[in-house]
């Protein structure tokens, strides 16, 4: 009785324990970005990302955690990419469409994460997985005029700015990150911040500043 007693308790516990872990949407890092230029926008620079990199006690890289399982698709339509620009996580796949009534072939040379699907036709699609952060570019092949930029980041919380400089990040995982605004034509901005569990943070960002 006693065991069936204990079992019956530990039962109870985990269920409330995932009610509310079910409960609980993670932290929140919300905040807004401005370039640091006199009279010049901030879509003069876009696309913009703030994403988070997961670090340890020591303040090295703690590794990518688990990718979303939704799949992000990048199509192939009147012989351009669409979305011209993507962001996904570490290991994350991506599904790349052919949409044409033509062949398209898609390739990067960006190492580590080179790579050539080949040709394929109308209706038919490849699926890559991205697994190292960083900047990858895309091509066709047969089009020279085709190219697209993906940005892997090294955990599944990112954002990418709004036109007003906006940007959130939620469900994020109690733990020690570097924040970074990250801009192609712009140096990449990072602070280091911890996020508690549920706790809601703000951080504004001005990039591109002179100095």
């Amino acid at each position: 009785m006693r065991t069936a007693a204990a079992i019956a308790m530990l039962g109870a516990a985990c269920g409330l324990g995932a009610a509310r872990a079910a409960a609980d949407p993670g932290g929140e890092l919300r905040g807004n970005v401005t370039l640091g230029v006199a009279n010049v926008p901030l879509s003069a620079v876009a696309p913009v990302v703030v994403y988070l990199e997961a670090l340890d006690a020591n303040g090295a890289d703690a590794g990518a955690p688990l990718a979303p399982r939704a799949l992000p698709r990048m199509r192939q339509r009147d012989a351009r990419f669409t979305p011209p620009f993507l962001v996904v996580a570490a290991g994350q796949s991506v599904v790349m469409a052919n949409d044409d009534a033509i062949y398209h072939n898609v390739f990067s040379y960006s190492k580590p994460n080179d790579f050539d699907l080949g040709l394929y036709p109308a209706g038919e699609s490849r699926t890559l997985v991205l697994r190292h952060p960083g900047v990858v570019k895309l091509y066709c092949s047969i089009h020279e005029s085709m190219n697209a930029t993906i940005l892997v980041a090294p955990t599944r919380w990112f954002s990418v700015v709004g036109a007003k400089g906006g940007y959130a990040l939620t469900g994020v995982a109690p733990g020690r990150y570097r924040a970074v605004v990250w801009a192609e034509r712009l140096p990449a901005t990072a602070r280091v911040l911890e996020i508690g569990a549920g706790e809601r943070r703000t951080l504004d960002w001005v990039i591109g500043a002179p100095g």
